[in-house]
């Protein structure tokens, strides 16, 4: 799916903002309106336009907050924190305008949880030392003396957690659904603030969070599911395999190896497998240059793997693969892909299924249902109808 840029990643990243607005976090014409000022491929074109909106949109929800319009006033912050997220997207980690737009994110997203008329919380919980944060929501209307089945949902290699309400959190409070949703290790504040890269063992960080639920009274512990957005689809069952307090585990998308997904999106970097260090930093850089996808792809992976040079990510990036921990997972498994994800190779799924040992359920989304690219941008309506109804099924309220 293409949507008004020819640039895949341009296109891609236009659609992924333009989807939330389900959630109010964006507006299709808003966004078209900021696209027609971009040129295409430039970075810093980029990060401009978006910028522009998102300050225009804080100034405009901060007024109708003073002016006592509650509504019009969260609405407004929550396309704000999306369109800042947004702007920073293509920003180089060393760029400092880039802390300055995250800090615009979130600071425009709590302003408007404080104004919802559900149950939001911000919270911190230990994690080796220092601490993660996130939020934790409480199912609309909930009777808080009632424990109820909870999601805890992961983002990936590019996304925060304030993104993760619009993916999944919305939906799940709504379909009486506590949520938490964190920043793990190379994601949002973590990575961002904190400066701690990404790890390949992400039931750690997960277990922290569990710990964190086992405090929540109105927590149903035996009724704990897991989704991973994006490289999520590998944090996500790479956690279950691990710790047996996840119930039901969503990959969304599913990512069995991380390097080899890569490696079959972009062909030309099995090059850089047979050169010198040397080399592979020569080549992959000369091929940055001329494609936007990559030069984005390859700058992000650097900063989230905590990577000084190109070539170190042939060593680092290969650890990042459920093929000797798959045949752990106990719990139910949903697999989510779409028949044209750009970012998502298609063996991963039968790579993963066919080292599974617990029951497993395989959702192909397709160009038809308007559901077809990278974590279903494009209908998350679709997205969240199957992934509640499943999750229902693996969840009941009452023992069938």
């Amino acid at each position: 799916m293409k949507l008004f840029f020819k640039d895949q990643a341009f296109s891609f990243e236009l659609l992924r903002a333009v989807s939330y607005s389900g959630y109010q976090g964006a507006e299709l014409g808003e966004c078209l309106a900021i696209a027609a000022n971009i040129r295409e491929g430039d970075f810093n074109s980029w990060f401009v336009e978006w910028n522009k909106a998102a300050e225009r949109l804080h100034k405009l929800g901060k007024s109708c907050l003073e002016n006592g319009r509650e509504v019009s006033g969260r609405e407004a912050l929550l396309r704000a924190s999306n369109y800042y997220r947004t702007a920073e997207f293509f920003l180089s980690p060393d760029d400092p305008r880039r802390k300055v737009s995250y800090r615009g994110s979130t600071d425009t997203f709590r302003e408007a949880m404080r104004h919802m008329d559900f149950h939001c919380e911000a919270v911190k919980f230990p994690y080796e030392g220092s601490y993660l944060s996130g939020y934790f929501y409480r199912a609309s209307g909930d009777d808080a003396s009632v424990p109820r089945a909870t999601l805890v949902m992961l983002g990936g290699f590019d996304s925060t957690c304030e993104e993760l309400y619009f993916a999944g959190a919305a939906a799940a409070i709504k379909r009486g659904y506590h949520c938490l949703i964190f920043d793990g290790p190379g994601q949002g504040e973590t990575l961002r603030i904190q400066e701690k890269p990404t790890r390949f063992d992400f039931e750690v960080p997960v277990g922290a969070a569990l710990d964190y639920l086992e405090t929540r009274p109105e927590v149903d512990q035996r009724r704990i599911a897991l989704m991973g957005m994006s490289m999520g689809g590998y944090y996500a069952p790479r956690a279950a395999a691990f710790d047996k307090r996840i119930s039901a585990c969503i990959a969304y998308d599913v990512l069995y190896d991380v390097w080899t997904s890569m490696l079959n999106k972009n062909p030309k970097l099995r090059i850089v497998e047979r050169l010198s260090p040397a080399a592979a930093e020569f080549v992959m850089g000369m091929a940055m240059k001329t494609n936007a996808s990559l030069r984005w792809m390859v700058q992000n992976a650097l900063w989230v793997y905590g990577l000084e040079h190109r070539y170190e990510l042939l060593k680092a990036v290969p650890q990042y693969t459920l093929r000797e921990v798959a045949g752990q997972i106990k719990c139910p498994m949903l697999i989510l892909v779409g028949e044209a994800d750009h970012f998502v190779s298609a063996e991963q799924v039968d790579e993963l299924v066919k080292r599974l040992h617990c029951p497993s359920t395989v959702r192909i989304f397709t160009k038809r249902e308007g559901a077809e690219e990278h974590c279903q941008e494009g209908n998350h309506a679709l997205l969240h109808q199957v992934v509640f109804d499943w999750l229902d099924e693996q969840l009941p309220s009452k023992p069938i």
